[in-house]
């Protein structure tokens, strides 16, 4: 009896750690996200990755998560890059349908001050505000967002890079 119960306890616990170990390409929306060195100069930051799908949205937003599950919403993951001294948080998004996930774009992207990307396959649009640079991008049922520290010329570039290689990868994976 105590060897099962070894047993169990045992493989319990690899399977928690396991989750809490699992990285980028542990998931479908995780492989959307840039590895390191996908855009150039930027690195993944080492243990930064979190998942969520259903209520566990609420580990990758705190407030409001239950309005993101009532749009459609379904899972999300975050990954922090870095480029030596600069920082850059990508979101990806996977809603239960394109028609939501480019809503969700449109909603996070209404009014002035917006830039539209090239070469981007759907929709990617950037915007400087006093304190970051902020980037959304969506392609079928995934809305991907950047957050840039800093308003420097080259964080615009870096956000405007992001937002092709995310439209690169949920075209690979959706």
């Amino acid at each position: 009896m105590r060897t099962k119960l070894a047993i169990f306890t045992l493989t319990a616990v690899a399977l928690i750690v396991a989750v809490a170990i699992a990285g980028p390409s542990d998931t479908k929306l995780g492989k959307t996200l840039p590895k390191s060195g996908e855009v150039s100069g930027w690195d993944a930051v080492s243990s930064s990755y979190k998942y969520g799908s259903g209520h566990g949205i609420a580990d990758i937003y705190n407030g409001g998560y239950e309005k993101l599950l009532e749009d459609g919403m379904e899972a999300a993951c975050t990954q922090n890059y870095k480029n030596d001294s600069r920082r850059i948080n990508v979101y990806a998004n996977e809603f239960d349908t394109s028609s939501n996930a480019k809503g969700f774009f449109n909603d996070e992207t209404e009014g002035s001050g917006w830039s539209s990307v090239g070469g981007v396959r759907e929709g990617a649009k950037y915007k400087k505000t006093s304190s970051v640079v902020v980037g959304h991008v969506h392609r079928g049922k995934v809305h991907a967002k950047v957050v840039a520290q800093g308003t420097s010329d080259a964080q615009v570039d870096a956000v405007k890079d992001f937002l092709k290689e995310l439209s690169k990868q949920i075209g690979k994976e959706y």
